[in-house]
């Protein structure tokens, strides 16, 4: 069954890049629209910024800035036309990458989420979990998680 409506996340590391890149693929050979989405956790006044278990340990890639998370997606968005994806939205969610995610793929009516299987590292990824483990356990569609890592 082809897909009509592929998601992918991205925070402008490598590894999302990949997903980004499969994703963009996956789309132009299914001829499906591709939603590239990137969360970011607005930090304003003195509250603190709250992150769930799923993204604790890889802080390093947290974006903070709308700006910036609209220019990673539109980065995303020129990988994905090189790859031959034709109809792209790209934008910006504010929220946790699972959440955001899951929402953009119910938004959007996806018929699959593709995401990069490394994010956390070491024991933490065990003890913590991942955006592709949160993201398959509570998708309402077909999840791809696409080896990212060595």
């Amino acid at each position: 069954m082809p897909y009509s409506t592929v998601v992918v996340g991205t925070d402008g590391s490598g590894t999302a890049e990949v997903a980004v890149k499969h994703a963009g693929k996956l789309a132009a050979d299914h001829g499906a629209r591709l939603v590239i989405v990137t969360a970011y956790e607005a930090q304003g006044g003195d509250e603190p910024v709250t992150r769930s278990p799923a993204v604790l340990g890889d802080s390093k890639w947290t974006v903070t800035d709308r700006s910036q998370a609209e220019e990673k997606a539109r980065y995303g968005s020129a990988l994905a036309t090189e790859l031959g994806a034709t109809s792209i939205v790209a934008q910006a969610v504010s929220g946790t990458p699972p959440d955001v995610l899951l929402e953009t793929a119910v938004d959007f009516d996806a018929d699959v989420i593709v995401v990069g299987s490394k994010g956390l590292t070491g024991a933490s990824r065990f003890v913590l979990g991942s955006v592709a483990s949160a993201v398959s356990h509570h998708a309402p569609c077909d999840v791809l998680i696409v080896r990212t890592a060595d």
